[in-house]
Order: C-alpha cells, then structure tokens, then sequence
C-alpha cells in the first residue's frame, strides 16, 4: 500500500507515547518528594527530632618523647571521655557524677539542659572512668580517646612542655616540635536512635587509636636531670631563693645533659599552672647580669687584643673611682697578677683592664661569644639577652662590662661561652634534641656538633682553665672543691637592677665550671636568684649546690663504670638488672 504523505507512523506513534509516559512518572516522583521533604507527616517529624547526630571531633594518640636513655618523658595512653545528651538525660541522676567528678560538675547537670550535645569531663584514665561506665545512667555517653602523659611529673616540666586538652602542644619541646608530635583530631560520627540506642559510630570498630606521629629523642639524661632538681631545690628552700637554673652540658659538643629550672610545675597537675612566673624556662627564657662569673670570657677577650699580659701586676686598693662611679671590692687584696685577678675575683684590677678595651672591637667579640642573640636551641621561649650598642658605652660602662655587669645573659648563653674555654676556643651550637623520627620510624632528624664562631686561641683557653682549677683550689670556688675531681670554675654575685638602679638585698648568685680542667667533659652552671637568707655570695650558696651534684654525677660514673665491666649486672641487651 503506497504512504500516505504527512502521516505518522505507527512505530514512531508508539515510540513517543513510552517516553511521554516515562516523562510523566518523573514528574510524579518529583512532586510527591517535593512534598515529603517540605510537608513531611507530622509523625515523621517528631520520630526525627528524637533521633540524634554529631560530629565530634576527638584526640589521637600523640608521638613519645624519650632520654638519650630511651627512658619515657611524655608519652600518650587510653582515656575516656564522657558527654551528656540532654534527650536522655534524667537531671536527677546529676549525683551519679558527683561521686567521680565532684559536686561542681553535678551541680552543672542537675538542671534543665538545652541542645543535644555537652561535655562533662575529657580524658578521664581509664580505669576511673570505668567505673562511671559500669553505672550505665541514661543519657550519659563515653568516647575514648587518648591523654598525654608525663611518666615523671616534675622532671624536665619546662623543657618537655605542655599541650592543652586536645594533645595541641603548648610550651618547650612540646610547642616547638608540635608538627612532628602532634597527630591531629579524628572526625567521629554519632548517630542515636529515640532509645538512646547506638545505630552508628564511624571509627567506633576500627581498634585502638594508633600512634600518627614522630617521635624525640632528647640529649637529656633523666638520672642527670633528677640529680639537679633535687640538688637545686634543697639550695634554693634553704636560700630561701625566689628562682634557681641549673644547666649541664657536654662542652665537647653542645649536647644537653641537664636543664631545671626552678620552681617546677607537675605536668600531670594542671592546678600548679596558676602561677604564670613558674610557667617560665628560667634557663632560657629570664636574663640576668652574670657578675663575676663573666670576667675569665673578659680576659680572654683582653688577652686576644694583646690588652693584659700573663705577668702584668695590679694594685687593688678595695676601690677605684671611675667617670661618675665607683667600683668597689669586698676587702683590699693587694698585688695581683693576672691569674690572681680571677682566683681573688678582684673587680678593681678588672675594672682597669675594661677601661682599655675599644666599645667596638669588645662587642663584637661578644657578639661572637654569642651575647646579644639566640642561640636558637631547640625549645620555645629563648631570649636574646642584653648587650647595648658601642655608641651607648659611655660613663662606667666598660668598667661594669668587666666584672659582670650593665649587659644582661641568659643562663644557657653564659655556660656555652664557658663551655668554649673548656673546649679550646670554640663557641658551639647548644642542642637538646637528638633523633626525630617521623610516623614511619624514618630519622628525619638528627642532632650534632655545630661551630658558630672560634673565639679564643687554644693557649688562652688553657691558661684560664689553669687559673680557673686554682680559683677552686685556692680562690672564691673554694665551696665548690670535690676531693678527687679536677675543677676549674668561678664563683658570681651580681646585684639585680630594677628600673635602671640596682637595690640593695637583691642579688643572683651564681658558679659555673667545668672539669676535668685539663680536658672537659662536663660544664655546669648553677644560678640561685635573689636569695632572702643572711648568706647570698655565690661562693658561699651556690657552690655547695654545684658541688653536691658534682658529688652525686660522679658517684653515677662509678656506678656506670662497674655495671659496664660486670656482665652479671646485665641482662641481654645491656639493661641494668632491676633498671627501666
């Protein structure tokens, strides 16, 4: 039959009538989902708002930080932290708390509570919580995640830092290294149904929290840094001294041993935060006039500009006036050489040999001796210290240069300066960190030695080690002297300014050393501030103090040697019987 021309065809009719219909059923389909979602059944409504979701973010475990010993300092463990849905929440049940939490927190919740999500309590250990758990009160729900915690307390609290409640680090080590350390907050998901019924927790079945960052190892020795605290407190109550460091490092090359500062703080205890001036690293973070323990840096600068000779004599009187000043000794002490200077701790002889220095020539060479900047150890919260420019030396100020004073240290800068005589004339990069590894195990990190400036020739910095051992010996450091150990060190009183005048009664006393003189493995700086007793010269306070750690450190030694030559004292891999 021929086509009729204009007419469709019955395939093509058929074609466009399933697409119509198919058109037509995604239209119905969107309508009637238009209308769910915006006129839903009021039954629907009211199930919804019984049912619960959050986000809540919560802590991961953060990376350990560890002795040169492998001894834990910080470390992270398990711990539960609870939170309230007011939905389920039976107000009445608020004394359940109070038995775990005190009444502080029942008291919180034992009325009428709005939303649907409120903390109670983070990181409580686990075995407390526990207990809490077991009670199974309404409405009251747990997440577990992990807490820092430091093994030791006290110990090294200002230079292993703190971190605030999610694990974020906050001072010392903590702070500085945080991008290593820190692992950051896992998301989790909670969904409730109207019985309070869990029906997901995303994350909730994947084990244990896992470790998702590096760790440190520090050039600290734990045994080392007990023995100074405890040393550095019993000088410090019985001084009845507002604050007190103690550094001790290899001057061979700038690791550090040993670094208090005191008073402490408990880690553990977030109650001994009040007091902000106990938040502060005195040994890096407080500068202070050095007195007397700066004059064997000032005669090595002297004798490097070819300004004092080994035999040159001087005449102390017990006073000399100097521009609109005067500069006075404890007593009149005669004739003095050069070494004579030191082992009398004579500032009148010293005064002299400032008059001769050049303001520029001189701070630039204390410049090289590190004063004035950071030494960029390690740690957060350094200071630079205080050394005012050529142009401002006028009047007395090269004299008080000399013995000590009008310039402003840190504790760590001072005993570097000292640890560069004991090393032959080099001024080295103090370090606390020895190995970061990262989240793998992969050193990414690893401390060493490091030159910043040579500062003194060899024959300089033997010949004041030689007088330094007969300051000790002989002189002021006298307080210090441990039979059998070969020290060289100086004692230091320096009046503290305040405002710009000095006050009399307020002093920071001070001895540093090293030993053994000939060839130093040790330097150690011992400073107690503005003592209150009846005694505050550093020879007669601060000595002892350095001597009984001396005392101490050497018994260590010993100890190490024996356990070293005695295989019986050993288990396989070289752990001390009964030993961490």
């Amino acid at each position: 039959m021929p086509k009729i021309k204009g007419r469709i065809p019955r395939e093509s009719w058929h074609s466009r009538s399933a697409w119509a219909l198919v058109f037509l059923c995604l239209i119905l389909l969107g309508v009637q989902t238009a209308k769910v979602h915006l006129f839903p059944d009021y039954r629907i409504v009211r199930q919804s708002e019984r049912q619960y979701w959050a986000q809540v973010p919560v802590s991961t475990s953060r990376g350990d930080i560890r002795d040169r010993n492998d001894v834990p300092l910080a470390i992270s463990v398990p711990s539960a932290s609870f939170y309230i849905d007011p939905q389920f929440w039976n107000p009445g049940s608020a004394d359940v708390l109070a038995g775990y939490f005190g009444d502080q927190i029942a008291r919180k919740f034992s009325g009428p509570l709005q939303g649907r999500f409120h903390w109670v309590v983070r990181k409580v250990p686990a075995d407390i919580a526990q207990g809490l758990i077991d009670r199974r009160a309404p409405g009251l729900f747990t997440i577990r995640e992990s807490n820092r915690m430091y093994p030791h307390g006290e110990l090294a609290s200002h230079v292993i830092g703190f971190c605030d409640i999610d694990d974020y680090g906050l001072s010392g080590v903590e702070r500085e290294w945080n991008k290593v350390l820190y692992s950051p907050p896992q998301t989790r998901l909670f969904v409730r149904d109207a019985k309070g019924s869990l029906l997901d927790l995303i994350g909730s079945n994947a084990g244990a929290l896992q470790v998702g960052a590096g760790s440190i190892k520090l050039t600290l020795d734990s045994k080392i840094q007990q023995v100074m605290e405890w040393k550095l407190k019993e000088g410090a109550v019985a001084t009845g001294s507002k604050w007190g460091v103690g550094i001790c490092v290899n001057p061979r090359t700038g690791e550090i041993l040993a670094m208090a500062s005191y008073p402490w703080i408990d880690l553990n205890d977030r109650k001994s935060f009040s007091n902000k001036e106990m938040l502060r690293n005195s040994a890096i973070g407080r500068v202070y006039e050095p007195g007397s323990t700066f004059k064997p840096i000032m005669i090595g600068i002297a004798r490097e500009m070819g300004l004092a000779s080994y035999g040159e004599k001087f005449y102390c009187r017990g006073r000399v006036s100097i521009a609109d000043g005067i500069i006075r000794d404890v007593s009149s002490h005669g004739e003095l050489d050069l070494a004579g200077l030191l082992i009398k701790s004579c500032n009148t002889g010293m005064a002299a040999i400032g008059q001769r220095m050049s303001p520029h020539k001189t701070y630039g060479m204390l410049r090289q001796f590190g004063f004035g900047q950071r030494s960029d150890v390690e740690i957060a919260g350094e200071e630079e210290g205080l050394l005012r420019s050529p142009e401002e030396w006028l009047g007395m100020t090269k004299a008080n240069v000399a013995i000590g004073q009008g310039l402003a240290v840190t504790p760590l800068q001072l005993v570097m300066a000292m640890s560069s005589i004991a090393n032959g004339g080099e001024l080295l990069k103090p370090y606390i960190i020895a190995e970061v590894r990262n989240a793998t195990g992969r050193v990414i990190h690893q401390g060493r030695r490091r030159v910043r400036n040579a500062v003194l020739s060899p024959g300089t910095c033997e010949w004041i080690r030689t007088a330094l051992n007969r300051t000790v010996e002989i002189g002021t450091g006298k307080g210090a002297r441990v039979e059998g150990v070969r020290l060289a060190g100086k004692t230091g009183t320096a009046q503290v300014a305040t405002l710009g005048e000095y006050k009399k009664g307020r002093y920071a006393s001070s001895f540093i050393g090293f030993w053994p003189h000939e060839d130093p493995e040790y330097a150690m700086l011992i400073v107690l501030g503005e003592p209150s007793g009846a005694k505050y010269y550093g020879g007669e306070i601060a000595a002892p103090v350095f001597k009984a750690i001396l005392e101490e450190m050497s018994q260590l030694k010993v100890i190490a040697k024996a356990d070293a030559s005695n295989p019986r004292n050993l288990r396989p891999g070289g752990h001390r019987e009964g030993s961490e």
